[in-house]
């Protein structure tokens, strides 16, 4: 008579206590093998993000605003501008006199200014509302979805790939409508990959490592951010809008290295409840009654709010407020200048912060001191506007942004009022960076436009982000 096989404990593994949920890895191969995976899609998921939102964006915007308004004059082309916006600085300093043509065409510049801040601001607003509630949504029912291969995997793969479709779409947008509604798409649907993504950490990772692996969490966006600029920045000038091709199949392959190689549980067995959409739609209300979470929820929305204003806006900052003016094709590879110069800074504050986070069993004193240590920097290229300053500021920015998205995101997880429905709290976390983004370019575009000039913009970031520091004294369960 045989005796029943037994399948003795993986020693790298903490196994659920609730079936179809994701074992905890404990070290070893799967550990390394989900941090690599985890880091390689981060980088280029968020690389996705900025070279959208920081180069291409831009771009595609400010080419459709010039032919509106210098079609026809003698104002060539886009880099043509940079004259136009030196002999503005000049006559504004005192040094010379426009002619009466000079005139007109200085009208149209500031025509011009106005709008492409305007048009940025509305399409980076609406992209906003609309992905709003992307995030929690997804969250809540990836936290149910019911799969061999896992809750998370098929929203991570799906929102990937939705998100490149849309970015071929924009490449072939002629209007600042059809950029709008591609670039909203397309964002909801690399959401839907984010949110998945993000609450890997919650579901795979002991407490202990958390703040570690948060702050890999912040190396992979921070790093898909500054390769997103410093690629897409570069490849502007030699390939024009057919970049967007580049990134839309990096985030492809990510998505897919990272179901592929992070292999998750089958979560058929989850037993969930019957789904009640009044009780889905009151769950985003849940987390907002805890204390600590509300106010961590209100430093991280107003640290984005200030944040993204400034960020949106630096290609268009190097066009018109440095002094002297960088044209259009100078302001795409000194944007990569800037970020390959900030990335060390950036890399080593996230990778130190989080562990020595962990290590003092402290989360507060760095999110404070690097949101105050932001809002003072930010007061560089208001008084110094060169492009030496503007280096110098956005090197000392990037670091200080690290350790803040490296406990940042630990710190939510301390928070989290219920481990449970880590999936849909996140995801309400994520409505704070949201909302931060969507209210920014609005708030941005129309002081733009309404002083002419971008030292208002600062001061007004300088504000939010103070503010930010501010919100987390209150915070009482975490140090």
């Amino acid at each position: 008579m045989s005796t029943p096989s037994t399948t003795a404990p993986d020693p790298l593994l903490e196994e659920p206590s609730r079936p179809g949920t994701s074992a905890k890895y404990l070290g070893g191969r799967p550990y390394y093998q989900y941090l690599i995976s985890f880091i390689i899609a981060s980088v280029f998921l968020y690389s996705c993000y900025a070279a959208m939102a920081f180069i291409l964006l831009p771009n595609s915007v400010q080419t459709i605003e010039f032919q509106h308004y210098f079609t026809g004059t003698s104002v060539q082309d886009v880099n043509a501008v940079q004259e136009l916006t030196n002999l503005k600085q000049s006559i504004e300093a005192g040094t010379t006199t426009a002619t009466a043509d000079q005139q007109i065409l200085l009208d149209k510049l500031a025509a011009y200014d106005a709008a492409r801040a305007k048009s940025i601001s509305y399409m980076m607003m609406i992209g906003s509302l609309f992905t709003l509630f992307a995030q929690p949504i997804v969250g809540v029912i990836s936290d149910r979805w019911r799969s061999a291969l896992g809750r998370r995997a098929f929203w991570i793969v799906a929102g990937a790939i939705g998100g490149a479709t849309f970015m071929v779409g924009l490449r072939y947008s002629s209007s600042i409508a059809l950029l709008t509604v591609f670039w909203t798409v397309g964002q909801v649907s690399l959401n839907f990959m984010q949110a998945p993504l993000s609450t890997t950490v919650a579901d795979r990772v002991p407490e202990n490592r958390v703040g570690m692996v948060s702050g890999l969490s912040g190396v992979g966006m921070m790093g898909g951010f500054t390769g997103g600029s410093v690629v897409a920045g570069l490849l502007m000038n030699r390939l024009g809008l057919n970049t967007y091709f580049v990134f839309a199949l990096a985030v492809v392959v990510g998505a897919l290295l990272f179901v592929t190689l992070a292999k998750d549980r089958s979560s058929k067995d989850l037993d969930v409840a019957p789904f009640d959409w009044i009780g889905f739609f009151k769950g985003y209300a849940v987390p907002m009654r805890d204390h600590d979470f509300r106010w961590t929820w209100v430093a991280r929305f107003f640290m984005f709010f200030g944040y993204t204003a400034i960020s949106n806006y630096v290609v268009y900052i190097l066009q018109s407020h440095m002094q002297p003016a960088l044209s259009a094709a100078e302001a795409n590879t000194t944007y990569a200048g800037l970020s390959s110069a900030a990335l060390p800074g950036q890399l080593l504050m996230m990778l130190v912060a989080g562990r020595l986070s962990d290590r003092v069993g402290r989360r507060k004193p760095f999110v404070i001191g690097s949101s105050a240590f932001i809002a003072a920097i930010m007061l560089i290229p208001i008084l110094v506007p060169t492009l030496p300053a503007f280096y110098v500021f956005f090197i000392l920015l990037a670091a200080s942004y690290g350790m803040y998205m490296a406990v940042d995101v630990a710190l939510f997880i301390d928070v989290l009022p219920d481990k449970e429905a880590a999936g849909r709290d996140l995801g309400v976390a994520n409505v704070a960076s949201n909302i931060g983004q969507m209210l920014a370019p609005v708030a941005a575009g129309q002081v733009v436009a309404l002083t002419a000039g971008y030292s208002s913009l600062f001061i007004m970031s300088i504000i939010a982000v103070a503010i930010s520091a501010v919100a987390i004294i209150p915070v009482k369960k975490v140090k």
